[in-house]
């Protein structure tokens, strides 16, 4: 638990927000940099991963083998609890099942993982918030700059009003190319019919402005805005990022529930639940959260499902011509001839 603290503590600063922008700075565009950053992240984590799964496959793999015996044990002390949990203890420190081992690692796994995305979810959503205020200060900005410069010119072949809108349009261009992304707008803001601008009254209370300040920047606010959006909606995207990450998020949890069923078993009931509970959290935070971070979620799910596929093949490839019989042989150094002849494959 210490661990994971620590964990937390580090990852709860702007940690995250310092990596993201340096991809950002290399790549040129937040879209791409969050993309390329969780692949980068995925890898890193992986090994701890990797081995979760293995384990888990291996065991589930064993006891689905020796499930036979249990029910046997089950059969004959179902009025005994106490003497049922010690014989049961026995089994599986006969065939060599480290339950709580087992436990622990994924235990461990999912505690960093949970840390990872709610500290990265916190951390993506403040620093979304903020990008948006200072984006559209730099639109303001802009604007302001060029009503000042217009009154030194000599020479004079715009009016006022297009030598400002021409100015805010280069603004927004440069802006663009970091916070656009395909046919989304601005990236710290939902793939919705949400406007790609910061609310007035939210930007006018960040910057704590009143009275006059406050209407002449209202001014502003909506000559920029109606310069950049034009006579078209103001549509930041069309819901396309957030049905993608319900549906990789299903696909993701099914894979990984089927890969860890045992051999000749239906999926558990915990596993179904699952498969529709996950999908439904993603939605609720691809929904609440602005492209950035779903983007990471997508990502993320479809690094999980294909290194879950690479794991399943390998250990497919692996115990190729392996029964079950030598399984167990491997897991424990004992005879398994009178257990060969109750068990059928």
């Amino acid at each position: 638990m210490e661990m994971l603290n620590s964990v937390s503590l580090l990852l709860s600063s702007n940690f995250w927000t310092i990596i993201i922008d340096f991809f950002a700075n290399s790549i040129v565009n937040y879209g791409w940099a969050i993309i390329v950053f969780t692949i980068c992240l995925k890898l890193v984590l992986s090994p701890l991963d990797i081995f979760q799964r293995i384990s888990t496959q291996k065991q589930s793999r064993v006891m689905a083998v020796m499930q036979p015996e249990i029910s046997a044990l089950q059969e004959k002390y179902k009025n005994d609890r106490e003497r049922l949990n010690q014989e049961t203890n026995k089994l599986y420190k006969k065939y060599k099942i480290n339950v709580g081992g087992m436990c622990l690692t994924m235990l461990i796994t999912m505690g960093i993982s949970l840390i990872v995305l709610f500290t990265l979810y916190s951390s993506i959503r403040s620093y979304g918030n903020e990008k948006l205020y200072t984006t559209y200060k730099e639109l303001d900005n802009a604007y302001i700059q060029a009503e000042s410069e217009y009154e030194t010119l000599t020479e004079q072949d715009l009016t006022k009003e297009e030598y400002i809108e021409q100015a805010v349009l280069i603004k927004y261009d440069e802006i663009s190319k970091q916070n656009s992304w395909l046919w989304i707008k601005n990236v710290w803001k939902s793939d919705t019919n949400t406007s790609q601008f910061v609310n007035f009254d939210d930007y006018a209370e960040h910057y704590k402005l009143e009275g006059e300040d406050k209407d002449n920047a209202k001014i502003r606010y909506d000559t920029i805005v109606s310069t950049i959006v034009g006579d078209g909606k103001d549509n930041n995207g069309y819901y396309v990022i957030i049905i993608f990450a319900i549906l990789v998020s299903f696909l993701t949890q099914f894979l990984t529930a089927k890969m860890l069923a045992p051999k000749g078993q239906k999926m558990n009931l915990t596993n179904k639940i699952m498969m529709a509970v996950i999908p439904i959290t993603m939605l609720i935070l691809a929904m609440t959260s602005n492209v950035v971070f779903t983007l990471y979620i997508i990502t993320n799910s479809l690094m999980t499902a294909i290194i879950s596929t690479i794991i399943s093949l390998i250990l497919k490839k692996k115990n190729k011509g392996t029964d079950d019989k030598d399984i167990l042989m491997k897991n424990r150094n004992i005879e398994v001839v009178e257990y060969s002849r109750n068990y059928k494959k």
